[in-house]
């Protein structure tokens, strides 16, 4: 939880408001995310309803085959996929947004040390 807790530190968590981080050992995570239609290799989800974010420990702890697995899917090293990924949660959470593009963007900006501005997308009436 200290490698998770130093890695939120750097975003305004203020602005969530009431929100819970979950970490999930890596032996549960698989049969957490895949009954939900998730994808396995993807640490983090976060659940809307109950304003929940789950990161598997495999990127706070050292699982070294896990960690290799996430490594390849992902492309990058362990330590910049926690930062990619908690950020992305983030960027769904402060966004309160679905889009995993939307998120994206969030989180590019979070990392940069900026607030996310969020799109309000608003459809047209017509009549």
């Amino acid at each position: 939880m200290a490698v998770l807790r130093r890695t939120l530190a750097k975003y305004p968590l203020v602005q969530l408001g009431d929100w819970t981080w979950i970490l999930v050992r890596s032996e549960d995570w698989k049969v957490i995310v895949t009954p939900r239609g998730l994808d396995p290799d993807s640490p983090t989800f976060t659940y809307y309803a109950k304003r929940q974010t789950f990161v598997e420990e495999a990127l706070v702890a050292d699982l070294p085959d896990r960690r290799k697995e996430l490594e390849a899917r992902w492309h990058t090293r362990i330590e910049k996929l926690l930062y990619l990924a908690v950020s992305h949660e983030l960027g769904h959470a402060l966004c309160n947004d679905r889009s995993e593009e939307r998120a994206n963007r969030a989180a590019k900006m979070l990392r940069e040390g900026n607030s996310p501005s969020c799109e309000i997308n608003h459809e047209a009436k017509i009549r």
